[in-house]
């Protein structure tokens, strides 16, 4: 108990002094990403592929918003994310009682706090917490036994602890590159999950930078069994452009 007290004492003493000694700079992002899914969604006994390629995902997305959050202070950082999806995907197939046509519905949100601190001028260390809430519906026309119609519905939210680097490159003039990546290992939320992201910064004020590049997620998520057992092993992601303010 002695050990926990000192510790927060630390705590207590070192976090106003960082933010006293050293001027914080903050910077807001907005953004989109031109998403693919591709993987399998699963709701009980109904499973569906959830395969929507970039050229299809303006038709199959209901909504999408997302946005960023960095303060820094040259060494130290606070990172926030977020991403929420709404997306339904219907297909045709060939089942083996004849055709099928599944639909998966998935509304996701994705919320992610990280802390991290400078290991060199370029690279920083950086853990955190990544949030998943997400509400799957699975209907498969002629997938029951007898060619019925089968559905289930589900809510699932977790969390996953991070770990990763991310390594900012200055390119010249007024462009920086930016290469992030983390893991969620064995023994977290999800069953394993993995995100890369590589962004140019092309800075085109005192305070405003636009930026583009590519983003990916994973995630191998399997909970319960029977009636109860809810599946997401997909990967997401794609090119993605924003607009950025420093203040």
């Amino acid at each position: 108990m002695s050990f926990l007290r000192s510790t927060l004492l630390a705590l207590a003493v070192s976090i106003p002094a960082l933010a006293v000694a050293d001027e914080w700079q903050h910077t807001a992002v907005a953004y989109m990403i031109g998403a693919s899914i591709d993987g399998t969604a699963g709701v009980g006994a109904v499973e569906a592929d959830v395969d929507v390629s970039f050229s299809d995902i303006l038709s199959n997305l209901e909504f999408g918003a997302m946005a960023g959050y960095r303060g820094d202070n040259g060494r130290f950082a606070v990172v926030a994310d977020l991403i929420y999806m709404a997306l339904e995907n219907d297909k045709a197939g060939l089942g083996p009682l004849g055709q099928t046509r599944a639909k998966a519905e998935l509304d996701q949100l994705i919320m992610e706090l990280d802390g991290s601190i400078a290991v060199t001028e370029r690279l920083d260390a950086y853990a955190g917490l990544r949030y998943w809430d997400v509400d799957s519906t699975v209907t498969v026309a002629g997938g029951g036994p007898l060619g019925e119609t089968i559905s289930g519905s589900m809510s699932q939210d977790w969390v996953d602890l991070i770990y990763g680097l991310r390594y900012a490159l200055p390119l010249g003039g007024n462009w920086t590159f930016i290469l992030r990546g983390d893991v969620a290992p064995l023994g977290t939320g999800a069953d394993f999950g993995w995100h890369t992201s590589a962004f140019a910064d092309w800075r085109v004020g005192e305070h405003a930078s636009v930026i583009f590049g590519f983003r990916w997620l994973e995630v191998d998520y399997d909970d319960g069994e029977g009636a109860n057992r809810f599946l997401m092993d997909v990967g997401e992601g794609g090119p993605a452009v924003g607009f950025a303010w420093a203040f």
